[in-house]
């Protein structure tokens, strides 16, 4: 179980938006950006409720010489998944990265 403070992580983050053409649910995306982060979901944010249009999944790992990280990620289906995606760290070009790697 990952549990990391936003205390322990610093207070650098970074932020971007993003339309995902290819994914055609809340439950896709949530499995792509899992996958794709190779991070651990958090507070069991890797669950989404049927019937729904929108959610908030939380991830949080280590990176490169062992930086915590913090990824939130407010995703909302409306035909297409439209998310903004944070991530937070005490590493801002480490953020910066993670964001912009979609």
């Amino acid at each position: 179980k990952a549990v990391v403070s936003t205390q322990s992580t610093g207070d650098s983050q970074a932020d971007e938006t993003y339309t995902l053409t290819t994914v055609k649910s809340l439950e896709g995306a949530v499995e792509q950006l899992i996958s794709f982060f190779g991070m651990q979901p958090c507070e069991r944010t890797e669950r989404t409720t049927e019937g729904k249009s929108s959610h908030i999944l939380l991830l949080a790992g280590q990176y490169k010489d062992g930086v915590e990280c913090l990824i939130k990620t407010k995703i909302v289906y409306d035909g297409a998944v439209n998310m903004k995606v944070s991530a937070r760290s005490a590493d801002p070009s480490l953020n910066e990265l993670l964001v912009s790697s979609i």
